[in-house]
């Protein structure tokens, strides 16, 4: 009964697997990190740690990496002791691209149910989202 509440998490990991065989070129967490500093123009590493619920160390190594790969630009504003991440035409490309792929992966999951069902599941799916975005926030004042 329990594997039930475990499937979302078997769909999106044989999504992320297709996604490494096909020569991915960032990790989930990296992925998420560039997702974040785009949706967060002018971010500060902390925020990203914060989001990622990681530590700061890790977010340094992620930074210098998408960096690198010229898909960040990491510029030093007023407080020098802060940078502000900035994601560039190459990192916008990047999330585009991966967003195309997930949403063309999970639409071929989808083409043999019924508009009916899927109209429920996406319905069911909306409330377990909205509820588990709220359990996080909850969780991260809690922390705080």
């Amino acid at each position: 009964m329990n594997d039930q509440y475990r499937m979302l998490t078997k769909i999106v990991r044989n999504m992320n697997l297709k996604k490494n065989s096909l020569g991915r070129e960032l990790n989930y967490n990296e992925e998420e990190a560039l997702r974040f500093i785009s949706k967060h123009d002018g971010c500060i590493a902390n925020e990203v740690a914060d989001y990622l619920n990681v530590d700061k160390a890790l977010v340094t190594r992620i930074i210098k990496k998408l960096e690198e790969k010229n898909y960040i630009v990491c510029l030093v504003l007023e407080d020098k002791r802060k940078k502000h991440l900035k994601i560039t035409e190459k990192g916008l490309n990047y999330k585009g691209n991966n967003q195309t792929f997930e949403r063309d992966y999970y639409k071929s999951l989808f083409e043999t149910i019924d508009p009916k069902e899927q109209e429920v599941f996406f319905m069911t799916l909306e409330k377990l989202y909205l509820v588990s975005k709220q359990k996080r926030k909850q969780e991260n004042e809690k922390i705080r």
